[in-house]
């Protein structure tokens, strides 16, 4: 059977035009620039909910009348210095607990490690330390401001 010329050309037209129009809808969309998102900061980490203290230095004089200086590296351990006495070793820490400062540095056989914990003073823009040693239970308090 033969098809006539009439039905033939209008069917070819239509299969060439379905098969090109599926070209184009297989075609990938336009990358769309996402907008960008805010990264929540966990601000339990920030001293007192509003100070990163990472790379930070904080310094005061404590109530044993030294002045303590306090090095907050981003790693996480700590260099602390009071009177003549200074300490910098890699088991020397700091971290923030839900806003409150806590610092550790092995000080000696005798004094064990101080631990300092030191709150957020909004009204001085200052940290209100105690510090404990763990062996003798030595206590000095000091109000450290950042330098």
């Amino acid at each position: 059977m033969k098809l006539q010329r009439p039905v033939l050309l209008p069917a070819l037209l239509l299969g060439a035009s379905i098969a090109l129009s599926g070209c184009t809808l297989l075609a990938p969309a336009p990358d769309v620039t996402p907008s960008p998102t805010a990264t929540a900061v966990d601000t339990t980490k920030y001293i007192g909910g509003v100070i990163d203290p990472a790379g930070t230095v904080w310094s005061g004089k404590d109530s044993g009348g030294d002045v303590t200086t306090l090095t907050l590296h981003r790693d996480g351990t700590v260099a602390v210095s009071y009177g003549s006495n200074a300490y910098d070793y890699p088991g020397d820490t700091w971290s923030v607990t839900d806003g409150v400062l806590h610092v550790e540095v092995y000080l000696d056989k005798t004094n064990g490690v101080a631990q300092y914990v030191g709150t957020w003073n909004a009204g001085t823009s200052a940290i209100d330390a105690v510090m404990r040693t763990t062996k003798t239970a030595k206590e000095l308090t000091v109000t450290l401001t950042r330098k």
